[in-house]
């Protein structure tokens, strides 16, 4: 059926239900307004919204040389995301989208919060778009997008800076499945390049989007205009092919690290994470356990069962529901989570909300089928209290995303046993450094290896001058993850052991990784010079002037 045709039979029923007088209770007449005053009334306060210092400074200040540079636009689809080769991330779109930022707004925060609520706002058009050319009645549609608009579920997509990976995908999904649906029903190829062009750039995004096909093809199996089998039917997968094929060749020419998975890996991580789902469900159905920083460990699944009981009987109740839509739904949802059932959690071991952002369409999906749909005028009112109260723990729930110190505090709160939150909170506790320790105490009892907390810990007794625990602390970081900055403080140890050698060699190492410190630079001449290699620092005082870092005439006048 053509979308004129739909459009005609819009109007015939209407017109009927005007005869029968049982006309509409209410018509959207200009949705596109609504959901904008939507979005922006609920989430304009994330424009003063600081860093959380999750990844977010990386992108926005330690990328800053980077980001100013428009033929990294290029480069970055050669590259991984947080390092040149060692990374396993392939994430360009994201990349180009902080080097576009950057030149819009530099390093101010509010330009990078604000280009992520109008990802939001664009991913909400065409939510709305896509239910309608899913044959979705234009009232259900939009009462389902403003759910999604104010589902608090997926506030961190929009008020964490790094989880637009989520909302730019989104985007590009559903720019996707709106063109594919144009070209089924038109046969032209302007849309047939249209959604290859959107697929590509969703998997230039995020390979998750490798997913989204299969699970499209079950949302397309419950409309009247698709045929699997047909000719445009084909021609569509042939270009979804070309796609991921061009994605593919790419990924493999990059420098990024590619540790193959074994499948048995796969497997166990897949039997393991698998209740993952559940823990979602209850997060989109009754959002009330909601976590900056979730791990399965730390999440009930009390809420999840009860979603699922409230799902049952939603349905159950529901006399004109429609099985295959259900399924269907249910297959979206599933589909578009494996890639974080068979993610191994030496890579990630966090479930990040921002996750869902896609795989709640389906959940939409299968709540259309409900008895919540099952009388117009009702389903009006309930939903839009449905909304209000989500937009309500929307608001609440964004707060914790507003500076450093409130995440960490959160993250702690919600997810105790995670060694890296009582980490990162401990090292943004300045007001208390009893408090500060234990943290990171407990940190270290948790996870012995984690990264960094043996450079805090060994810092803070070094800090304190007890030599011995700094020693071992900072020993076993060397050990571990080599941080550059331990090479400093191992210098200082060295220094108050009067180990002058040590204190040099940690300190030349150190100044390979950051040479512009001026302290550090200062502190190398000085004992150069106190130790009779005056050559070595005037050599040293030569090259770091040729690279335009001043140097004091004091200190000139030290070596000569």
């Amino acid at each position: 059926m053509s979308t004129k045709s739909i459009k005609k039979q819009e109007v015939i029923t209407e017109k009927k239900s005007i005869e029968n007088g049982t006309a509409k209770p209410f018509n959207f007449r200009y949705p596109f307004i609504y959901l904008s005053a939507i979005v922006v009334l609920l989430y304009i306060g994330s424009l003063n919204f600081g860093f959380t210092e999750l990844d977010d400074t990386i992108f926005v200040n330690d990328y800053k040389a980077y980001n100013s540079e428009f033929s990294n636009i290029a480069h970055s689809f050669h590259r991984g995301v947080f390092d040149e080769t060692k990374d396993t991330y392939y994430r360009p779109l994201l990349m180009v989208s902080f080097i576009v930022n950057n030149w819009i707004s530099d390093t101010n925060i509010k330009g990078y919060h604000a280009i992520n609520l109008l990802f939001h706002l664009l991913s909400v058009f065409l939510l709305f778009i896509f239910f309608k050319k899913m044959e979705m009645q234009k009232n259900m549609a939009f009462l389902l997008t403003a759910l999604f608009a104010v589902h608090p579920v997926l506030s961190q997509a929009v008020a964490w800076i790094p989880g637009r990976n989520d909302t730019l995908m989104a985007v590009f999904i559903l720019g996707f499945m709106i063109a594919s649906i144009e070209f089924l029903q038109k046969e032209k190829y302007t849309f047939l390049l249209l959604q290859g062009l959107f697929l590509l750039c969703a998997l230039f995004t995020k390979e998750t989007a490798l997913f989204v096909p299969p699970a499209f093809l079950f949302l397309l199996s419950t409309t009247t205009f698709f045929n699997w089998k047909n000719k445009r039917s084909i021609i569509m997968y042939g270009m979804w092919s070309v796609a991921a094929i061009i994605w593919f060749i790419a990924r493999s020419s990059a420098t990024i690290k590619n540790d193959p998975i074994q499948f048995a890996s796969m497997a166990k991580s897949f039997v393991v994470r698998f209740p993952l789902a559940i823990q979602y469900l209850g997060k989109i159905i009754l959002p009330f356990n909601l976590s900056v920083f979730p791990m399965m460990a730390d999440t009930s699944y009390i809420f999840g069962f009860a979603a699922i009981a409230v799902l049952v009987a939603l349905l159950y109740f529901s006399t004109e529901r429609k099985m295959k839509i259900v399924f269907a739904g249910l297959a979206w949802f599933i589909f578009l989570l494996i890639p974080l059932f068979v993610l191994p959690s030496v890579l990630n071991d966090q479930d990040f909300e921002h996750r869902l952002y896609l795989p709640i369409i389906g959940i939409l999906f299968i709540l259309s089928q409900t008895v919540l749909f099952k009388d117009e005028k009702k389903s009006i009112i309930i939903v839009s209290i449905l909304a209000v109260c989500f937009a309500g723990i929307n608001y609440v729930h964004q707060q914790k995303f507003a500076d450093t110190l409130t995440f960490w505090t959160d993250a702690v709160r919600t997810t105790p046993n995670s060694s890296y939150a009582n980490m990162m909170l401990g090292a943004r506790t300045k007001d208390d450094m009893q408090k500060a320790t234990a943290y990171m105490h407990k940190a270290y009892e948790l996870n012995p290896k984690e990264k960094y907390v043996n450079y805090y810990l060994g810092k803070y007794y070094l800090d304190n001058n007890d030599i011995d625990k700094a020693e071992k602390y900072l020993t076993a970081e060397l050990k571990g993850s080599a941080y550059y900055d331990t090479y400093f403080c191992m210098s200082r140890l060295s220094f108050l052991k009067k180990d002058t050698t040590k204190c040099i060699n940690y300190m030349e190492t150190y100044l390979e990784k950051d040479g512009a410190n001026g302290p550090a630079i200062n502190n190398y001449i000085l004992m150069l010079a106190q130790t009779n290699q005056k050559e070595k620092a005037r050599q040293f005082i030569a090259k770091k002037r040729s690279e335009n870092i001043p140097i004091s005439q004091e200190l000139s006048d030290v070596v000569k």
